[in-house]
């Protein structure tokens, strides 16, 4: 969707992350609004940038963790879409969860919790390989028996124009030896019926 040519492009590049890192927010939004919101007062931005929330022992914290690795699933549907490039997908995941522990941090401090860093390398390996693998089912696709018969009937239609003009041109080229032929032979009599006349002249 947004891959473009394989050069240098700033612009492109940072839309890619942009587009990434927001989807990466609105899907772990959602699957915490559906898992956590029933249990809770009301949703706040601590469960998207607060590491405290990841804890084991808990349901909050079974769930965050589990709304985590959901959202890395998707983040690796999100790479076919937007990066579409195997060799390119492990930049873009680890670019995601750098941006995402530089949030985390800014907003309640350095994640110290031993669930958020396993949680959160767990997403990084499943949004990359997975990323990966469908990227490259899709780069592998067989090209459709369509493109291949249309691609033959459109390099057939150049050669059987330049044949025609083939035998155009020796057909013109016969006969145009046929004509200089035929003018040579009635040329040929009237030559010597005009040399033979002097002659008879001259013996009368």
């Amino acid at each position: 969707m947004l891959y473009g040519a394989a050069v240098w492009d700033p612009a492109l590049i940072v839309a890619q992350i942009v587009t990434l890192q927001c989807l990466f927010y609105l899907s772990l939004g959602l699957w915490q609004g559906l898992f956590i919101g029933p249990y809770v007062s009301h949703l706040s931005i601590a469960y998207l940038f607060s590491w405290r929330t990841y804890n084991f022992g808990t349901y909050v914290g079974w769930i965050s963790v589990v709304s985590a690795l959901l959202t890395s699933t998707l983040g690796a549907i999100f790479l076919v879409w937007i990066v579409e490039r195997a060799k390119k997908c492990l930049d873009f995941a680890a670019t995601c969860f750098l941006f995402h522990l530089c949030f985390c941090w800014r907003y309640d401090g350095f994640p110290a919790r031993l669930e958020w860093w396993i949680t959160n390398l767990l997403g990084l390996v499943i949004m990359s390989l997975f990323g990966e693998w469908l990227c490259l089912r899709r780069e592998m696709q067989e090209i459709p028996l369509n493109t291949l018969r249309g691609r033959g009937a459109s390099a057939g239609v150049p050669s059987a124009g330049s044949g025609a003009s083939t035998s155009a041109g020796s057909s013109g080229t016969s006969s145009a030896v046929q004509m200089s032929g035929t003018t040579a032979t009635k040329s040929g009599p009237a030559k010597g019926q005009a040399a033979t006349q002097p002659l008879l002249a001259s013996n009368v």
